[in-house]
C-alpha cells in the first residue's frame, strides 16, 4: 500500500528536428534582448544542443550574438505545485462568482413577480 510508483517519463519533441526528447532535457535556444529579458525560441534535444553552431548560423546568422544555446535550470516540483494551487484558487473563485450570480438571478426573478 505504501509503495512508491515511478512517474512515467513524459516526452516532448525537439523544436528544431522533431526528435523525441524527455522533459528533463532543458537545452534551449534563447534570444537575449539586452535588457535582462530572455525569450525562449526553441526547446532542443540533446543532438541539436550538441551542435549549436549550425543552428545559430541557420536561424540567427553569423553576426547575431543575441542568440545562444543554454541549459535551463530544472523546474522544481514545488513550483509546479504552487501553480496548481493558484489555478485551484482561481477556479474556486470563479465558481463562487457563478453561484452568487445564479443566486442573484433567482432572487431577482422571484421577487419581481410579486
Amino acid at each position: 500500500m505504501g509503495r512508491d510508483v515511478a512517474e512515467p517519463i513524459a516526452f516532448d519533441t525537439c523544436d528544431i528536428c522533431g526528435r523525441p526528447r524527455t522533459r528533463s532535457e532543458r537545452q534551449r535556444l534563447v534570444w537575449d534582448s539586452g535588457f535582462g529579458i530572455e525569450l525562449i525560441l526553441a526547446e532542443l534535444c540533446r543532438e541539436c544542443a550538441a551542435r549549436p553552431d549550425g543552428i545559430l548560423e541557420l536561424y540567427g546568422g553569423p553576426r547575431n550574438s543575441a542568440l545562444r544555446v543554454t541549459e535551463a535550470a530544472p523546474a522544481s516540483k514545488r513550483d509546479a505545485a504552487s501553480v496548481r494551487a493558484i489555478r485551484g484558487m482561481v477556479l474556486r473563485g470563479l465558481l463562487y462568482v457563478l453561484v452568487a450570480l445564479a443566486a442573484f438571478v433567482v432572487v431577482t426573478a422571484v421577487t419581481s413577480r410579486g
